[in-house]
């Protein structure tokens, strides 16, 4: 058996770097790497059904693919390996928070695994405009989330979205807290330009409902949200 790591972020992204090595950790199954050659942050389930997908082989065990993460997980899982039995997406260097899931190149990196009744987990780290993300402790943090998820029996249709909050450095280590997604609307904070209008918004500035993942993310704790398409 073995798992398939993928992303939105483009295969070299510090954030796959940070999941690998930390998948690396908790399981002897093999991994293997079926990444965007660039970056697809936005582009939702969108798959490539028109032209050519450029592959390219860097090793045996990672593949970089020119096309969004969906198509990663679908050419990965049906024909550049056999025997996937798990995909974990991320880390986005960035929240998938409440709304965000319909936008999400990473979530749905997870979904499209779901639709094929392979279990998946979705991980993101929400970002302060004006601060470098450690991506060590991100490791640690992804870790911790791997060993509890892992040992926990996934319902078919059902994924797990986590988000990590953006600490200080030196705070206290966060919990890891189950949660649900918020169901209130993405940010829609716009300033007018001569040509039209340029999205400005900013994710500490989101509206939550108390104990959904925004709310618990933002308030510093790891966010595991169940994700139901079915």
């Amino acid at each position: 058996m073995t798992f398939l790591v993928t992303n939105d972020d483009g295969i070299d992204a510090p954030g796959i770097q940070a999941l690998h090595k930390a998948l690396f950790q908790v399981t002897t199954d093999p991994i293997v790497v079926v990444a965007p050659k660039e970056h697809q942050s936005g582009c939702g389930h969108r798959v490539n059904i028109r032209t050519v997908i450029p592959v390219e082989w860097r090793s045996d065990t990672e593949v970089s693919v020119d096309s969004t993460p969906a198509d990663c997980v679908r050419l990965g899982i049906n024909y550049l390996y056999d025997d996937i039995h798990f995909v974990v997406s991320g880390i986005n260097g960035g929240c998938n928070l409440g709304s965000d899931i319909y936008p999400s190149g990473t979530i749905a990196a997870a979904r499209e695994a779901t639709q094929h009744r392979i279990p998946a987990i979705a991980f993101s780290h929400f970002k302060r405009t004006d601060w470098e993300l450690d991506w060590e402790r991100a490791t640690q943090w992804t870790v911790r989330v791997l060993q509890e998820l892992l040992t926990q029996t996934v319902d078919p249709g059902t994924l797990w979205s986590v988000n990590f909050p953006h600490l200080e450095p030196g705070s206290p280590e966060p919990e890891i807290v189950f949660c649900s997604l918020c169901t209130r609307p993405l940010l829609t904070e716009f300033v007018k330009q001569e040509n039209g209008y340029l999205y400005v918004g900013d994710d500490i500035n989101r509206k939550s409902d108390s104990g959904t993942d925004v709310d618990v993310c933002l308030s510093g704790n790891i966010a595991i949200a169940k994700y139901c398409l079915w």
